[in-house]
């Protein structure tokens, strides 16, 4: 198996168990926040909204520049 089999197989692993998550939180009677009800809380916080802005940046960074 390739490099970059391995790392789309843990792309879509982890997509596939957030939205496991998500499904889990919508459910009536659950106790998990919803990713929206996480985003609130973490974006309350001064260092939660830094957070934020460094892991776009992150992404941008390696997604969007080119070598």
């Amino acid at each position: 198996m390739s490099p970059r089999a391995i790392t789309v197989t843990g792309y879509v692993v982890i997509g596939a168990a957030a939205l496991l998550v998500e499904l889990v939180a919508r459910r009536p009677g659950s106790r998990v926040p919803t990713f929206s009800q996480l985003l609130s809380h973490v974006m309350h916080e001064k260092w939660g909204r830094v957070g934020m802005l460094l892991a776009w940046w992150w992404l941008g960074f390696h997604f969007l520049s080119r070598s």
